[in-house]
């Protein structure tokens, strides 16, 4: 990930110290939110390569008290466009189509450099000789579990990949632990609907048998656009439930920026350019909801916000979107975030913005929840918000076509599940 982006202490200060507090206390957290609202600039702020576990100001040194005598919690991205395609030579099988999850984790694994068992704080001469022995024995298990399951003239071992996941796994954390400097694992999961759309439901269920193995020591984090309940059809959740069960506690929902956050991003922008009047600015926030997306495209239009004047603010307000939603940019932003909804969510934020009664209940919680639905100030009904994306759908009022979650790039077409 890069890592030139600066952030504040407190950068979505509410929902970091809920996840990390979550993964703390041995849970897994599923974190949902809409395109346009800062799921990378969250994970950005995460990565721990950006800033060090032991660091005062790191997250995971603010908001993981347990970290002192649980361990620290070790965190490793996955990307779902380094799955690699499903075995060629057993296509069709479960254990090949799943191949891909398990030797992607496996390998990131294997690269988390804190996570090699090696001898913490003690010289190798004084470790007792059955210790030294059983971190030698750790050592070669770690160093050879990617070899393994990547060892493509042995099918054995390309079946028997999740075998392999747990082996390097429970190296890395028996290592650490009789060594009384334990580490904790936090699996995250980008885009994690695209690996929903590329593996077998067998990898997920195994991935709950990891968890209950390594119970408190093992977590995941899932980044979708949707809830997990919401994104699995009927179909699958029979077989799903195991590992959709774990997240039942813990669902955060992120939410735009606030006002604080809002400022500083307009702030690291204009540190490119020039100071810019503040009250266009705060015409800018409320327009745009504190949406990271709208915030970064309406940033270049702002200083037209200045001359709009009202004797009524939110009227101000309304009048600042309008102007806003007549950008080719800012549309196109409004374009993506709306295909990101399923069919059903399109529906029913069109059916809310002209009063439509009787919309699914269900999907309007979802939407809620997105900050995409706001109790309207007037009426006891729901607006859509932000007000630039209410303007928007006012002047394109045909809905545009869900657009398809898309697998992986790697995954060739044959392949893809």
């Amino acid at each position: 990930m890069p890592k030139s982006r600066s952030y504040h202490p407190d950068y979505r200060s509410a929902e970091v110290s809920q996840i990390v507090a979550t993964i703390d206390r041995g849970q897994s957290v599923s974190i949902i939110g809409p395109p346009s609202v800062g799921k990378s600039n969250l994970l950005l702020f995460l990565d721990q390569r950006r800033l060090s576990g032991t660091d005062p100001n790191s997250p995971w040194f603010r908001h993981a008290p347990l970290s002192e005598t649980e361990g620290r919690i070790v965190a490793i991205y996955i990307d779902p466009n380094a799955l690699l395609p499903a075995l060629p030579s057993a296509r069709g099988k479960i254990a090949a189509q799943a191949w891909p999850g398990f030797e992607l984790l496996t390998h990131r694994t294997a690269v988390t450099r804190p996570l090699f068992p090696r001898v913490h704080g003690v010289a190798a001469d004084n470790l007792p000789p059955d210790l030294a022995v059983d971190i030698v024995n750790m050592q070669e298990r770690f160093e050879s579990a990617h070899p393994d399951v990547t060892a493509m003239d042995d099918a054995l071992h390309a079946h028997m990949a999740l075998r392999h996941l747990e082996n390097i796994i429970d190296a890395a954390l028996a290592a650490r632990s009789i060594q009384n400097t334990p580490v904790r694992i936090a699996y995250f999961f980008d885009e994690f609907e695209r690996m929903l759309n590329a593996l077998p439901d067998f990898f997920f269920v195994a991935l709950r048998s990891i968890r209950d193995r390594f119970k408190g020591q093992v977590m995941f984090v899932t980044v979708t656009r949707n809830s997990l309940p919401y994104l699995i059809p009927d179909y699958r959740m029979a077989e799903m439930e195991p590992f959709v069960e774990l997240f039942h506690d813990a669902a955060i929902y992120l939410k735009p920026f606030n006002d604080d956050d809002a400022w500083r991003m307009i702030e690291d922008m204009e540190g490119k350019t020039s100071t810019m009047n503040d009250y266009a600015v705060g015409l800018l926030i409320r327009a745009t909801g504190g949406f990271a997306g709208l915030l970064r495209a309406g940033f270049y239009h702002v200083e037209k916000l200045a001359p709009i004047q009202s004797g009524d603010y939110q009227h101000t307000v309304d009048l600042a979107a309008i102007r806003l939603a007549a950008e080719p940019n800012i549309q196109e932003e409004c374009k993506t975030l709306l295909r990101s909804l399923n069919a059903e969510e399109i529906k029913t934020l069109y059916g809310a913005a002209v009063r439509r009664p009787d919309l699914p209940g269900d999907t309007m919680r979802e939407l809620s929840q997105k900050s995409l639905l706001t109790h309207d100030t007037v009426s006891t009904g729901l607006q859509v918000a932000p007000p630039v994306l209410a303007a928007y759908i006012r002047n394109h009022p045909t809905p545009p076509s869900a657009r398809p979650v898309p697998r992986p790039v790697t995954l060739p077409e044959e392949d893809r599940i």
